[in-house]
């Protein structure tokens, strides 16, 4: 079946849900697909069953995969909170949208998918962490938001999120007392029940109540499983029972990338029964949003709404979590740059996609679904054909580093100032083949450029870039990257 005669089939699957459970003036207001946007925070793609985590406790993810579309090989346009998300909203690469670090607004002459769609019968909410400036009044499509996070808006503040006032109302005192707000640490200390996770879970379902009656566009931005990593599953995985492969707690490599070793000297150095528990910590906060996955489908099942609405699963990027002794994210490595994307759609079978997808894809692909035209301007396409097997791709994934405009790290006494700012504040690019090799190049040779081959050499151990009888590809990968900047207008000079 094509992907054009799908999108039909899907209006016509959804237009005759609609007639089957209404019987009044509101049945048109059925005929389109919902939406419903589950967004999380440093998550890794090995995170459920469907990524080959058997270990992990996360039913509702696991039943998500096995009923839906699961990108196995989805990766981020950044590694890093805000240009993600700038992508994710907007099907455009992060040096396009102007976000390339973090706490940089979000053009509002930049449109988000649902001014894409710009149909004033969808009714459009955000529930949770925006990120992206303007943290406590975001609207840029969303006619309803609802926030969680006060951490971004400084010490003198005299607005507070929703989240805020709601532990207010339960007695709580905000613990940090100049700001009067209640911090991150705080939050994750509070039982399941005060959780900003369960927060958000009853602001959304109280939401899809009150518009189970007309299309609507709802999401969720979670902060789990981000930092602090701690909450109140942190004793539901045994660390004794998880097994992480050889390259946790192994130091870098000398001839990694500095950059990685700057990076490195900031993190904790854990032994393996130490990053054990660490993980089985972030798995308790994976949990944690789970279990808001499972409440939101069992609404959607009770409102007779689940074969009526897209479901979108992903997270804005991954983390090292001790692999090769780096804990965050900001890296290439597949842990931080590659994230869980798993899809439910009405009137489609279940499918497993392996070859490699980008989140640029997400914003056209979901156009096409609600039958939109993809503008010109996106920088991404559709990934129908692939899904519905029409058509495979040859494309590559591109993915970039865009530094922090101030220094995050301390520098190393061996460094002159010149040399640390060099390398703190340089610029990559990266090119992942559908043939699994990867390429991370190092702007103007600034610091060590890597080439790995993910089939051979699944791990990232061995970096081939200045191997003799690997030049070829080399030239073959930097090629590809002079052409991907050109047609998206990077203006970064890599050489």
């Amino acid at each position: 079946m094509s992907h054009k005669v799908l999108v039909i089939t899907i209006s016509l699957y959804l237009t005759a849900c609609a007639l089957s459970e209404q019987e009044n003036a509101e049945v048109t207001h059925l005929q389109k697909p919902n939406l419903v946007f589950v967004l999380t925070d440093e998550q890794r793609y090995d995170t459920s069953a469907p990524y080959g985590n058997a270990q992990i406790r996360t039913p509702n993810l696991n039943k998500l995969g096995e009923e839906g579309i699961v990108f196995i090989n989805a990766y981020v346009t950044q590694p890093h909170c805000s240009p993600a998300r700038s992508t994710i909203l907007t099907g455009l690469y992060p040096h396009t949208t102007g976000v390339t670090t973090n706490n940089i607004p979000l053009p509002e002459a930049i449109n988000t998918l649902p001014e894409l769609i710009d149909d004033s019968e969808y009714a459009t909410a955000y529930i949770g962490k925006w990120h992206l400036g303007n943290e406590l009044e975001a609207w840029q499509g969303f006619e309803t938001r609802i926030s969680t996070e006060d951490g971004y808006t400084g010490d003198a503040t005299t607005k507070f999120s929703d989240y805020h006032y709601w532990l207010l109302d339960k007695g709580y005192v905000p613990d940090n007392k100049d700001s009067r707000t209640f911090s991150r640490s705080f939050a994750a200390t509070l039982p399941y029940a005060h959780t900003k996770s369960k927060f958000m879970e009853e602001e959304a379902l109280a939401y899809l109540e009150a518009h189970q009656n007309n299309p609507f566009i709802l999401y969720l931005g979670f902060l789990e499983p981000h930092t602090p990593n701690t909450g109140p599953f942190n004793d539901l995985h045994d660390p004794a029972a998880i097994t992480l492969d050889e390259t946790y707690g192994m130091p870098l490599k000398e001839d990694a990338p500095l950059r990685e070793h700057i990076i490195a000297a900031a993190s904790k150095n854990l032994d393996i029964d130490a990053l054990k528990t660490e993980m089985a910590k972030y798995w308790g906060l994976v949990h944690q949003v789970d279990l808001s996955v499972g409440a939101i489908r069992e609404k959607l099942h009770e409102l007779n709404l689940e074969e009526n609405t897209i479901i979108v699963y992903t997270s804005e990027h991954g983390k090292m979590m001790g692999k090769f002794n780096l804990a965050p994210k900001r890296l290439m490595y597949e842990p931080s740059s590659r994230i869980p994307w798993i899809m439910h759609v009405p009137a489609m079978h279940a499918v497993v996609i392996t070859q490699a997808v980008s989140h640029i894809d997400l914003v056209p692909t979901l156009l096409e679904l609600v039958g939109k035209k993809v503008p010109d301007q996106m920088q991404g396409k559709s990934l129908l054909p692939l899904i519905t097997g029409e058509s495979a791709t040859n494309d590559p994934v591109f993915i970039e580093w865009n530094p922090f405009l101030t220094r995050r790290y301390d520098k190393p006494d061996s460094l002159s100032d010149e040399r640390f700012d060099e390398v703190i504040f340089q610029r990559m690019r990266t090119v992942v083949t559908q043939d699994g090799w990867k390429l991370n190049w190092s702007e103007q040779e600034i610091d060590q450029s890597q080439l790995f081959n993910l089939q051979d050499d699944p791990q990232e151990l061995h970096n081939l870039y200045e191997v003799d009888e690997y030049q070829n590809k080399v030239r073959e990968l930097k090629e590809i990257i002079k052409t991907w900047q050109q047609q998206t207008s990077d203006t970064v000079k890599m050489e």
